[in-house]
């Protein structure tokens, strides 16, 4: 067994956060399932760049134009169609893991970060136009974005809820899933065990700008990251207890056929080049997660990854450690909602550049 087989094998799922129409055509995405990766992530960063570095997509974009269509929907049309391709080479995975993994991920527009009723519009017309069942929809754990994360979940949409960096924003998207469930469950619609969702709970990052507020060669550098995932664990298997007797608000969804609501470690390709290239895979593997990675990532996982149950275990020395960044004068909450923010603006920046991306791809192809 290869180390994300293994990694499979102690519960954790190994998710590429990378998709283009290239991997798709050439046969690369069925290549790196077979290795084991069961899902695939994608933003518009990573459409911005498959965009740009291949001539796969000029065909598609000339017709589009042509037909009339504005660069958003050019877009939109774009990423339905890989998002679904992908999803057809998951199909086998998803069927084979009882709709409990091989998932494809894709993200309302970053620009509706605050906005409720336009983040759920636009959810139900991608899952619509999609018309897959192992896709997730991407929705930003923003306060604007929880309410539309228990609403699309009641109607048996699965939601990948991201740009998590703060325990308490995980716990409401946590009970968003929930609250969602519980209404599905209610309504009849089906079984609660067909809807599925993932928490994002960013990890780099945080250790990154906690690196940059800390002194040089201060203990605590390179370790707040995985602490605060950690913590967020813990807060996981609290809220989804399934042991006989749970008294959680999960437990009677689980007897009814209910998934729990996995963290998903993103942001763990390693920023620093002084860190091990598999610390955020090695130190986050555990029953019940995803680890969405990078290519690079990837590679060095099967290379020299240590899978094992590194997230299980020290949790006394990670809360200890998030204690001790307070007394160094750092604010860890001050760091989530700083990253928070930078995170939806980033996003944001991103999509508006591939939107240019678009329009220049289409001035060069003077359509």
């Amino acid at each position: 067994m290869n180390n994300i087989q293994k990694a499979l094998e102690n519960g954790q799922s190994i998710w590429l956060d990378s998709i283009s129409r290239d991997m798709l055509r050439s046969g690369e995405l069925q290549r790196i399932v077979d290795l084991g990766v069961t899902g695939v992530t994608s933003n518009p960063t990573i459409f911005d760049k498959a965009i740009s570095e291949s001539d796969i997509y000029d065909e598609a974009l000339i017709e589009y134009a042509r037909d009339g269509a504005d660069r958003q929907t050019i877009f939109e049309r774009l990423a339905v169609e890989d998002i679904r391709d992908a999803a057809d080479v998951l199909r086998s995975v998803y069927d084979a893991a009882g709709r409990r993994d091989g998932f494809v991920s894709i993200e309302v527009s970053p620009t509706l970060a605050h906005d409720t009723d336009g983040t759920i519009a636009e959810a139900r017309r991608l899952w619509a136009a999609i018309d897959r069942p192992n896709v997730m929809i991407k929705v930003p754990g923003t306060p604007a974005g929880v309410p539309a994360i228990k609403t699309l979940i009641s109607e048996g949409i699965n939601v990948n809820v991201t740009l998590l960096f703060a325990i308490k924003a995980y716990l409401a998207a946590a009970n968003a899933y929930i609250e969602g469930l519980s209404e599905f469950a209610k309504t009849g619609q089906g079984n609660p065990g067909s809807v599925s969702s993932v928490a994002s709970f960013f990890v780099s990052r945080v250790d990154t700008a906690a690196d940059n507020a800390l002194p040089e060669g201060h203990e605590l550098r390179g370790k707040v990251g995985i602490a605060n995932a950690k913590l967020a664990y813990a807060e996981f298997n609290e809220m989804f207890d399934r042991k006989p007797g749970g008294g959680g608000s999960f437990f009677p969804l689980h007897t009814a056929g209910a998934q729990v609501q996995r963290p998903l470690w993103a942001s763990t390709g390693v920023k620093n080049p002084d860190y091990p290239d598999t610390m955020y895979v090695d130190g986050l593997m555990g029953p019940d997660t995803v680890n969405t990675v990078p290519e690079a990532t990837m590679n060095a996982m099967l290379d020299h990854g240590n899978p094992g149950a590194a997230l299980t275990e020290g949790l006394e020395g990670a809360r200890a450690q998030i204690d001790a960044l307070g007394r160094a004068g750092v604010s860890l909450d001050a760091i989530t909602s700083d990253l928070l923010t930078a995170g939806v603006k980033s996003f944001a920046d991103s999509y508006e550049t591939l939107l240019g991306r678009i329009e220049a791809k289409l001035g060069l192809l003077k359509v």
